[in-house]
């Protein structure tokens, strides 16, 4: 009777022991879904985050309304440590700039233009830009501490000769009409240069990185 029980005792503990070594590789493998999707936090200086728009580089490709870009050129603004950046980015003879974060503290600060070369700014710019039936009021202005990389299109006359990522200083005005119609003026030298377009929300731009 003694001897039964005994082994009764040896399979419960048995079953218990493998119970437990389950659950815990349960435990161990419920990581919040796929590894590449999980955040992972810097380690020894190396930051594994996934890069976003945000972060655009150089070769990086960029699927916007159903078209696939490539940033062929970058700039990256600093004023006084507010930092945002700008993309070339281009599908053949289309060329747009990718606008990201040029206001502080703004859930619509993502910006897809385009040039425009009719609308002629010699001086100082207005109050307001009237461009067809849009009215565009002034809404901030500052200047920035920029930094360029690739190709630039027509301010790359200020890169040539110099290295990549070359200093530049640019002065910039914002202006907003009602909707999501935009548009920025930057002064580069005695040159100013006109991006009209749109505000868009950070997932309609999609950012498959090229390195």
């Amino acid at each position: 009777m003694i001897w039964i029980l005994l082994v009764l005792l040896t399979v419960v503990g048995g079953l218990s022991a493998v119970g437990i070594a389950v659950k815990s590789r349960k435990q161990l493998g419920s990581g919040g879904g796929h590894p590449r999707r999980q955040q992972m936090l810097p380690s020894s200086g190396d930051s594994l985050l996934e890069r976003t728009i945000r972060d655009l580089r150089v070769d990086d490709v960029l699927t916007y309304d159903g078209t696939d870009f490539l940033c062929e050129g970058m700039i990256a603004y600093d004023e006084d440590g507010h930092r945002w950046m700008g993309g070339r980015i281009v599908d053949g003879g289309d060329v747009m700039w990718l606008v990201v974060g040029i206001e502080r503290a703004s859930a619509s600060s993502t910006r897809v233009l385009v040039q425009d070369t009719t609308t002629p700014i010699s001086g100082y710019p207005p109050e307001a830009i009237v461009i067809g039936e849009v009215r565009y009021a002034l809404d901030k202005r500052g200047a920035a501490t920029c930094q360029l990389f690739g190709d630039v299109g027509g301010l790359g006359a200020m890169k040539k000769g110099r290295p990549e990522g070359h200093v530049e200083r640019c002065r910039w005005w914002l202006y907003n009409a009602p909707g999501e119609d935009t548009l920025i003026v930057e002064q580069w030298g005695s040159d100013y240069r006109l991006l009209v377009g749109k505000r868009v929300g950070d997932s309609t731009v999609e950012l498959m990185p090229g390195s």
